[in-house]
C-alpha cells in the first residue's frame, strides 16, 4: 500500500534561533566569570547613614533612624493632591536630618503636562478619590503650587548638595544628589517617555554621589522581563554613583553592588548594546591581569551600589511588604 508524501517526510528538526550579538554576550558573560575585581574602597570614619524608601503608594511602612531619608517615587496610588499631601505631611514628620523625594509615574499632580495633555485620566484619578477619607471637592481645584512641602527636598532632573557633621572634630562631608521621575512608556502614567528615546545622555552630573530615578536601569534588579532602561544603565555606567536608588517595579526589591572596573563597565556596554568587540578584547586583558597581580596591589576600585527600595507588592492592593534599605555611604 502507498502511503501519502506526508508519511515519508522527514522529521521537522529544531532550529536554533540565535539573537544578534548573542556570541558577543555569551563571551562577555563568560569571560566575566573569570574576573577579579579590585577591592571596594574603605568606608570613612563617619559614615552617613541612609535610609531607603519608594513606591509606597499612600501607605506609612516603619522607617530606621539615619541621617538621610530617600523616597524614589510613587508616594500615591492615584496623584492627586490631597493622597500627595498627606505623603508630605508623613515623611516631613519624620526625624531624618534630610528628606529627599522624588516623583513617580503614578504621582501624577507633579506633571503638570501630563495633566493636560490627558485630562480624561486626570479627571479618573479625582473620581477614584472621590468618597473616601481625601473627600473634599475644595481639593481638586488645587495644583503641585499648593503643596506644603515641608523640610523635603523635591528633586525633578535636578541636584541638591547636602553638608553633613558628625562633630568630635571629624570632617564635614558633602554628599551630591541628583534626582529624576523619568521612566520608560508603559500604559499612560506621568513623567514617561518612549522606550526607544534616550532621555538619559549627559543628564547626570559627573559629580553625583547618589542618583535617585523612579525606575531602574536595564539589568539592575529590574524584574525577570528586564524592564529597566538600557539608555539609564548606560548613563550610569558613565558616571559612577557611589549609590544608585529606584523602584517603580516592585518585584526587583534588593540590593546589588558592582565594582566598575575595566571589566564591568565594557560588561555591562555589551550588554546594553553600546559596547562590541574591542571592549570584549580590553576584558580579556584586564581579567588576565588581575588574575597575575595580587588583589592587594591593585587600586580600590569605585563601587556603585544598587537599592531597589519598592516597599509594597502587588498593583492595585497595596500592601506593605519589604523593609525600608539602610545604607551606610
Amino acid at each position: 500500500m502507498s502511503s501519502s508524501g506526508h508519511d515519508n517526510a522527514l522529521p521537522l528538526q529544531p532550529r536554533q534561533v540565535k539573537l544578534p550579538r548573542h556570541r558577543l554576550r555569551s563571551c562577555s558573560t563568560r569571560l566575566r566569570s573569570f574576573h577579579l575585581p579590585p577591592p571596594p574602597a574603605p568606608l570613612p570614619p563617619t559614615p552617613i547613614q541612609v535610609i531607603c524608601i519608594s513606591d509606597t503608594h499612600g501607605t506609612h511602612p516603619p522607617l530606621p533612624p539615619g541621617d538621610l531619608l530617600l523616597h524614589a517615587g510613587d508616594l500615591t496610588e492615584w496623584g492627586t493632591f490631597p493622597e500627595i499631601q498627606a505623603q508630605l505631611d508623613w515623611l516631613s514628620a519624620r526625624p531624618h536630618k534630610y528628606k529627599v523625594v522624588i516623583a513617580g509615574n503614578h504621582d501624577l499632580l507633579l506633571d503638570p503636562n501630563f495633566r493636560i495633555n490627558h485630562p480624561g485620566r486626570w479627571q479618573q484619578a479625582l473620581k477614584a478619590v472621590r468618597g473616601s477619607q481625601y473627600n473634599g471637592p475644595w481639593e481638586e481645584s488645587r495644583t503641585d503650587q499648593d503643596l506644603q512641602w515641608g523640610g523635603i527636598i523635591y528633586l525633578q532632573n535636578t541636584s541638591t548638595t547636602l553638608t553633613f557633621a558628625h562633630g568630635n572634630g571629624a570632617p564635614e562631608r558633602t554628599v551630591t544628589i541628583y534626582g529624576s521621575p523619568l521612566t520608560p512608556q508603559y500604559g499612560l502614567s506621568a513623567f514617561q517617555y518612549p522606550k526607544d528615546q534616550d532621555v538619559w545622555t549627559s543628564t547626570i552630573p559627573a559629580k553625583t554621589d547618589i542618583l535617585i530615578t523612579h525606575g531602574p536601569p536595564w539589568g539592575r534588579l529590574d524584574g525577570v522581563k528586564k524592564s529597566g532602561c538600557p539608555f539609564l544603565a548606560r548613563e550610569v555606567a558613565k558616571v559612577r554613583p557611589r549609590l544608585m536608588v529606584f523602584g517603580h517595579i516592585h518585584v526587583g526589591y534588593g540590593i546589588e553592588e558592582t565594582v566598575y572596573d575595566t571589566v564591568e563597565w565594557a560588561h555591562q556596554g555589551i550588554l546594553g548594546g553600546w559596547a562590541g568587540w574591542s571592549s570584549l578584547f580590553k576584558m580579556a586583558v584586564s581579567t588576565i591581569s588581575g588574575r597575575v597581580l595580587p588583589r592587594s596591589w591593585r587600586r580600590a576600585a569605585h563601587t556603585t551600589t544598587f537599592v531597589n527600595a519598592a516597599i509594597v507588592e502587588g498593583w492595585e492592593q497595596y500592601k506593605v511588604k519589604n523593609q525600608a534599605v539602610v545604607f551606610s555611604l
